[in-house]
Parts: C-alpha cells; structure tokens; sequence
C-alpha cells in the first residue's frame, strides 16, 4: 500500500493545535474501537485509518502561520476524502485576544464554504464545564483559576464568547444549556434561528454533563465542521455505528516496549510540578535552571551526564526545565515569554535526542502541549500508533521509526500523582483488549 493511501473511509479529519491533544483524541477513537491514525506536522502520513489527526504545533505561534499550517493540514484531510473536518483545541480555550481558535476555525470555514460552527471546549470528565458562556474548572472561573498565570497563552478572561469574538471577525452566538439539555434537534434549531435573526455564526456550547457532550456530537455528526475539545468527539462513534459508517469494531493492540525509561517535563503547570515531586521520591530527578543556559553553562551536557548515570544503574529517571513561577516571571521579563519557552524548548529536544538516539531510552513521558510538539519533531517521529484512552493525561503510544519508542505525552495539567512511574512500568505490557461502545467515560 502506498503511503498516506486510506485503509477506510475517512470518517472524521482532525486538525489539532498540539500533539498531546491529538494523541489524546487519538486514543479516545480507539478505545471506541475506531482504526485511528496520527501523524505529525503536514509531511504526507504514512497510512490514513477511519479516522484521523494531524497534530501540528500552532497554538502559541503567531497568527497568520497558525492559520497557514491548518490550512495544509486540512489539505491534506481532503485529499483524503475526510466526511467531517474536526477541527481540537485546548478544554481551557488556550489562546491570546489574537488568537488562534478563532483566526483558524474562521480559515477553516471559508475554505470548507460552512457558514455556522460549534465551538465545545468542555472536558466534563475533569469538571472543565461551560455555563452561560463561561468556562468553569470545577467552582472555580477560568479567569480566576492557575490558568491565569500561563507563561504563553494566560487565560485572565472566563467569558469564552468574548475571548472568541476577540479572536474573529464573525459573530459570535451561544447555545445555552436550557437548548443543550433538550437534545440535538433543539441545538440544531437554536444554531439555525440564531443564524437566521442575528447573523450569528459562530457559537459557543454550554456544557455541564457527559451527557450534554454527546447530545452536541450528535447534533453535529452530519456537519462539515465540528470544533471543541476531544471529549465531544469521543461521542461521534456510537452515532457512526448507528447510521452504518462504521462497523462493529475488533480488538484493539499496541505493543509493549521494554528498555531505559525517562520523563522529560516542559510543563510549569502545577499538576506536573507535584507529578514530577512524587516521582522523584524514589528515582533519580534534576530540574535545570535555564538562566544558566544565558551565561554560557552547557545545560544538555549536563542532563546527559545525570541521564548516563541513572541508567547505568538501572533507573528510570526525570529531567526538567519548569522553574517556580516567580522565576519564570523574572525570566521571561528579561528576556521575553516566546524566547524562554522556545529556549526551555530546544534544551529539552536536545536532551531528548541525546539519551534516545546516544543513551538508548525506548520509553519516554513528556509533559506539555508544545514540549511534546518540538521533541517529537526533535527525534525525526512523524507517525504514531495510538493506544486506547485510560483516562485524562494517559494516553500510550508507540513510534516506530527510527526504532520502536514507547511515548505518553501528556498536557502539563492532567494526570494523576503517580502518572510519571505508572506510565513507563505500563510502557512495558503490550495492550490486548476490547473497545468501550457504550459506557464513556470509561471508569476503573
């Protein structure tokens, strides 16, 4: 078979604005049982499956080559045939008052001829919810939350269909949870009327319940374009299977990969922070100061060196470049915010080159969207086979080129407090079960 041919219908394209949201989305598809694929950036993929991702590296970069890259990606996706163009971002809306959710959906709709689009970006399995207009993380408004210190897209504004029509030229409507909870054909309606009356195009989805996430995916399952988080996606397949699409799926298997183990944390978020504390109780970690890197101390010499030692006797070990938030605040003051993240970036990709191509490691945590992003990239990966959903932040993969390398890439504020030791023990057992077609999300 030739590469990028399909081995099914494309049933669903997705343009994700990180990697580890499309390898989070990836994983939900196939712990539904849908043949899934993903590939990085907008190089030909190598095989297209039922459903498919594109996971780029845009969410942060300036406007008009986020807009530009997804428009390759969607390309790419048509090329393919995709039904629907399924267009992922962040369950927080990560973006500035530039964009670039709003710029690229906008984008997306010009060149796919849509005139209305659905923006979900509730993950109710974390309490990430939206009610009139405004996200939510558990009681706490997003504006009020940790998210309003990110050093590169800080979320200070809960309002989300302001923060969007900030972003757009179109206007912007909500589909309040009153319509939601009546079910599809009144979030259809209540699109259309506003439409219609207001020339309203673009809108925003209260959201408070699982059940809220699948009545929206099956309002949209026959639109050109659905956008959101990957949680209302993961409610397409139970409609794909009723309406014939797809068939009843097999069982899902990812291999196990064994060899040195090691955690590579970009991510400040304090979920990663307290991850990276628990693992270090009983293996080896450092956190590197990336001011150092400004007074010419070589900073991946340095990780080698820590790495070399950890494996030679036999253990997993953690490196990381996220400093406490008064630091990072005094850095990024002297130097600017894209310039320290990209400089945390490249010290980062460098050490991951060196302990997988020189040091041998073949299972490998990264925690962070755009940190996941340039290692990937780093290493030469450009496909991956997703494995089944576990839950928020655990998503297994397996690369296979140059070599077998076993990835969990996770966003820096997902995951459970032991996630760092659970996943590369879990990086070891090949996965051999049968796909969730009812009960989402999975529980135990």
């Amino acid at each position: 078979m030739a590469a990028g041919e399909n081995t099914h219908p494309l049933l669903l394209g997705v343009i994700a604005d990180d990697l580890t949201g499309g390898l989070e989305l990836a994983s939900m598809l196939v712990a539904r049982g849908i043949p899934t694929s993903l590939s990085v950036g907008t190089g030909r993929p190598a095989k297209v499956e039922m459903a498919h991702i594109i996971a780029l590296k845009s969410r942060v970069i300036p406007v008009d080559q986020a807009v530009q890259s997804a428009m390759s990606a969607l390309d790419i996706l048509l090329d393919h045939g995709a039904r629907q163009i399924f267009f992922k971002y962040c369950a927080t809306f990560d973006s500035t008052p530039a964009g670039n959710i709003g710029p690229c959906a906008e984008a997306i709709m010009e060149r796919l001829g849509v005139e209305k689009a659905l923006f979900v970006p509730a993950l109710c399995e974390t309490r990430r919810t939206v009610f009139q207009g405004h996200m939510f993380g558990g009681a706490e408004l997003l504006g009020e939350s940790p998210k309003r210190f990110d050093p590169l897209t800080p979320m200070t504004d809960s309002n989300l269909a302001r923060v969007l029509q900030a972003q757009s030229r179109r206007s912007v409507g909500l589909v309040d949870y009153t319509v939601v909870d009546k079910g599809p054909e009144a979030i259809r309606a209540s699109i259309h009327d506003q439409a219609e009356r207001s020339g309203k195009s673009l809108f925003i989805a209260d959201t408070l319940y699982e059940h809220h996430l699948a009545a929206l995916a099956r309002a949209a399952a026959d639109m050109h374009l659905l956008t959101g988080n990957s949680s209302v996606a993961a409610h397409l397949p139970p409609v794909w299977l009723e309406q014939g699409l797809a068939s009843e799926p097999s069982t899902i298997r990812l291999a196990g990969v064994d060899g040195p183990g090691a955690a590579l944390v970009g991510s400040v978020a304090p979920q990663s922070a307290a991850q990276l504390t628990e693992f270090a109780r009983d293996n080896p970690a450092c956190t590197l100061d990336i001011a150092r890197a400004y007074t010419g101390h070589d900073l991946v010499a340095e990780a080698r060196q820590f790495a070399a030692a950890a494996i030679a006797d036999g253990r997993s070990f953690a490196i990381s470049t996220a400093l406490p938030q008064e630091r990072i605040d005094a850095l990024q003051a002297e130097h600017g915010r894209l310039e320290i993240a990209a400089r945390a970036e490249e010290i980062l990709s460098e050490i991951a080159k060196a302990i997988v191509l020189d040091l041998g490691v073949r299972r490998l945590v990264v925690a962070g969207g755009e940190t996941s992003g340039a290692i990937v990239r780093a290493l030469g990966i450009s496909d991956v086979q997703p494995g089944p959903y576990r839950e928020p932040g655990f998503s297994r993969a397996v690369a296979t080129q140059p070599f077998p390398i076993a990835l969990m890439l996770k966003s820096g504020k997902l995951g459970s407090l032991d996630l760092f030791a659970s996943a590369l023990d879990d990086m070891r057992r090949p996965i051999v079960e049968e796909p969730i077609l009812t009960r989402w999300p999975p529980k135990g």
